[in-house]
């Protein structure tokens, strides 16, 4: 399969889908010029250009010669989808690198990264993790705030879907590239219209949270940004201190609600449209999202009530708790407090909430709900088995759907080969980042691995500019598998190194 994959007429594919993808992004990155006017950030402009003609220039070379190349298959689009997601945040990289180090002399503003940091803080964005390089986001300048805003935005609806709902049908291959991007709900009976059904709800949501934080205190610059970002679970704040330097319950209690519905699917999200409301309680995911807040959230305050850092009244322990673990379990990562100061036990806890993620079909990262209750559902049916005589049939459902033996068994088991290598690739990065930060709580590691490739930016302090090359590259690669699911990750290596393979065997012996 994967040397058929390099062959000729499949790179040909390849490029045809990768080169709509970087048209696409090319022109995203024209908007924040608006910006960088309106806020008299001129020295802002080339890099945002820069970006626009490089991403054009090589999507239009990769495009344009392969138009009417042949039919497009499911492994074409994982395969384009994973190529595009790590061309994207390098070349969303540049403006980091670039706008930082043409800030005028004597100015307040302070954003200064090598290439790497930008390629990381880009990754952080497009993959909506919200894990930063920057000290300080205060002093960013305004087109800066705006550019890892917008990353966020784009990454959590999916460059895919938004290509699908602006250009109506990039070729052949629309259901590939979508399910390449780690969707597979359909809203409609066309992925077009899947995707513009998608865009709209997520627009819609976005202006609502944005007029809602303007009404509840917050300056409107901030309210954009954050609605920006709330709704991809995204994370990445215009404070140094995220949420918690509003000191407002009331902002708290509105970006928690917009944090759980960014956490929720979107076929869900169509039901509510169209006043099918009892779709919010039906659907599985959505009661095991409900319970899991409300257990977490009491089980949290509980921890930090009686073994955590001092925080005053049993409302105030609640009130924090309540709110990290919506962040952790939505995978958001705003932070009302430093979480540095926490016990390892509510540490954990964040920990788990981050892998175990929410919603399937929602802007969530993790393992995500659906894969659970497969796994869970699948342990429990199995002990059923053993005990019960062979002759009584138990029947598979879930939520409202019932299944046939065979069909449940296949489920379970791509959700359990999933949630396993899930969990080899968040080993894999607790090992690696051991290995180059010293002396540090294994607690610590555990929790910013799982922070990035749950893609969701909640940090006690480790990720930052000091950190060794290697780690960042480790956390980057986490953000990545964990933005795409894995296996179209995985089915890139295999194309690769089958392509080596078959190469050294081609070479003539010496």
């Amino acid at each position: 399969m994967a040397a058929f994959l390099l062959g000729r007429s499949d790179l040909a594919l390849l490029s045809n889908l990768v080169g709509v993808l970087l048209i696409v992004s090319g022109f995203i990155a024209l908007i924040p010029i608006v910006v960088c006017l309106a806020f008299g950030e001129s020295f802002a402009i080339p890099g945002f250009l820069l970006t626009f003609i490089l991403s054009v220039t090589l999507g239009a070379c990769l495009y344009v010669p392969f138009r009417q190349e042949g039919e497009i298959h499911l492994k074409h689009g994982m395969l384009a989808a994973a190529l595009a997601w790590i061309v994207i945040p390098l070349l969303g990289a540049v403006p980091f690198v670039l706008v930082g180090n043409a800030i005028p002399p004597g100015s307040s503003l302070v954003c200064r990264m090598d290439p790497m940091e930008g390629f990381f803080e880009s990754m952080s964005g497009w993959t909506t993790t919200g894990l930063t390089m920057v000290d300080n986001e205060a002093l960013l300048p305004a087109s800066l705030q705006f550019w890892r805003s917008l990353t966020q935005w784009v990454g959590g609806v999916g460059v895919v879907v938004l290509s699908l709902a602006i250009l109506a049908r990039p070729g052949s291959g629309a259901f590939s590239l979508y399910v390449g991007e780690a969707r597979t709900d359909k809203l409609r009976p066309r992925v077009v219209g899947t995707a513009r059904t998608m865009l709209r709800i997520y627009l819609v949501y976005t202006c609502f949270a944005a007029v809602t934080f303007c009404l509840l205190g917050m300056p409107v610059w901030d309210s954009l940004n954050h609605a920006m970002t709330v709704l991809p679970t995204g994370g990445f704040s215009v404070r140094d201190n995220s949420i918690q330097d509003y000191g407002n319950i009331w902002v708290e209690i509105a970006v928690m609600v917009f944090m759980m519905i960014g956490a929720i699917s979107f076929v869900v999200h169509a039901d509510m449209f169209r006043r099918r409301l009892r779709s919010l309680w039906q659907d599985a995911q959505n009661r095991a999202l409900l319970l899991l807040v409300v257990f977490g959230a009491v089980v949290l305050t509980a921890e930090l009530v009686s073994g955590g850092p001092t925080f005053g009244s049993l409302t105030r322990s609640a009130r924090l708790a309540s709110f990290q673990f919506v962040s952790a379990l939505s995978t958001t990562g705003f932070q009302t407090t430093d979480l540095r100061n926490w016990t390892p036990p509510a540490k954990i806890l964040l920990s788990l909430a981050m892998i175990a993620g929410g919603a399937a079909g929602s802007t969530a990262g993790g393992i995500k709900l659906i894969r659970l209750i497969l796994v869970t559902k699948g342990v429990h049916w199995e002990f059923l088995r053993t005990f019960l005589p062979k002759e009584v049939y138990v029947p598979k459902r879930v939520g409202r759907l019932t299944m046939e033996d065979r069909e449940f068994s296949g489920i379970v088991l791509e959700a359990a080969a999933f949630s396993f290598v899930y969990l080899v690739l968040l080993v894999v990065g607790v090992l690696v980042l051991m290995s180059v930060l010293g002396s540090v709580s294994v607690v610590d590691v555990f929790f910013e691995v799982c922070s990035a490739q749950g893609t969701t930016g909640l940090s006690v302090g480790l990720v930052g500019p000091s950190m060794p090359d290697v780690a960042k590259l480790m956390l980057i690669i986490n953000m990545y598998t964990g933005r795409l699911e894995i296996f179209p990750v995985l089915m890139l290596l295999q194309a690769f190194f089958a392509s080596l393979h078959i190469r050294r065997r081609a070479s003539p012996t010496p």
